[in-house]
């Protein structure tokens, strides 16, 4: 008898030692004590107490008009505030009461809190990107850490593989995260300001290298150009009636110039116009300067008298024998000539 009943008390213990690990492993593996789960759900299950509570709790009242209360909405959390996620230890489960499994560590206290983060900032932990995912840390620091327990199943840290660790939430990362925010906006903007200076140094001043002033210089002519360009009036119109005008003034002339010159003149003109000449008395050629005699001369209309084969130089020279009209070359009228005898 007493054997059998050693025997089963051995099979008891071993039962409630084989029941106790199962359920501290199922506790292990379905995330009951996860700093960020537990938060949530715990504020869920009190905001269900709390309906539950108001609802056994209500009781009916006269609305007189005389008292009215003012909800308040609701207030603003500090951004800046840094809280523990899990302030409370996890229950012991049974193998831990049993002794099979050390139970969790007490919760920090603030100075313990306090060294931890001091040694967080010694070694610039929040200067460096995060370790699950590899970015800055920026206003949300808690969601890589909780992706990491819902997909691992278990509270392990991903760097030294410790469990049942406990979390705090600090802002040191995003403080810097905004500060770096602030230093490449500045950056941007001083840059951009500079890019618009040093254009502008390009536009007036002219480099040194002799490529670069040249290649300088060709762009201002070729501004200018396009700026006299785009002074000038383009309007064909007023070009054409321009044209059509110049074009009337000089068939005015020609007829005029047809009038005084195409008419031949008479017998008696050309006496009055020789006596003219004589009177004048001119001793040489105006054109080479040397004495009339004994070389052939031409008499003109305009009383002018010229070497003939002067006079014939220079208009083969001015207009050509093709041209309707000569002018004298002392006082630009159309003339007729004559041959005068020696």
């Amino acid at each position: 008898m007493l054997r059998n009943k050693g025997h089963s008390s051995k099979q008891d213990n071993l039962a409630v030692t084989a029941v106790a690990l199962q359920d501290h492993i199922v506790h292990d593996l379905q995330l009951q004590s996860l700093s960020v789960a537990d938060y949530s759900k715990t504020k869920v299950q009190k905001t269900e107490n709390r309906s539950t509570s108001l609802k056994r709790n209500a009781k009916a009242a006269t609305d007189t008009g005389l008292k009215k209360t003012t909800q308040g909405g609701p207030k603003a959390e500090d951004p800046e505030k840094e809280y523990v996620l899990d302030p409370k230890p996890p229950p012991l489960t049974l193998a831990q009461k049993l002794g099979l499994f050390e139970p969790p560590p007490l919760p920090l206290s603030a100075d313990e809190w306090d060294r931890v983060k001091q040694r967080s900032v010694e070694q610039g932990d929040s200067m460096q990107p995060c370790p699950i995912c590899k970015e800055e840390f920026g206003l949300h620091p808690q969601a890589c850490l909780q992706a990491f327990e819902k997909f691992t199943n278990k509270k392990t840290c991903p760097l030294c593989r410790k469990n049942q660790y406990q979390t705090r939430v600090i802002r040191d990362g995003a403080r810097l995260f905004r500060i770096k925010c602030a230093t490449r906006i500045q950056a941007s903007w001083r840059g951009h300001v500079v890019r618009r200076w040093y254009r502008d140094l390009r536009r007036t001043v002219p480099p040194a290298d002799a490529k670069l002033r040249r290649k300088f210089f060709e762009t201002k002519f070729t501004e200018i150009s396009q700026r006299l360009l785009c002074s000038y009036r383009t309007d064909i119109d007023e070009l054409f009636s321009e044209v059509d005008r110049c074009l009337a003034i000089n068939r005015s002339v020609l007829q005029q110039l047809e009038e005084r010159c195409g008419r031949e003149l008479s017998e008696e003109e050309w006496g009055e116009i020789q006596t003219q000449a004589l009177r004048r008395e001119a001793p040489e050629c105006p054109i080479c300067l040397t004495a009339l005699a004994p070389r052939e001369t031409v008499l003109l209309s305009c009383s002018h008298v010229f070497h003939r084969a002067c006079l014939h130089a220079l208009e083969e020279f001015s207009l050509g024998e093709s041209a309707p009209f000569h002018a004298c070359p002392l006082c630009r009228c159309c003339y007729q000539k004559r041959i005068l005898e020696c």
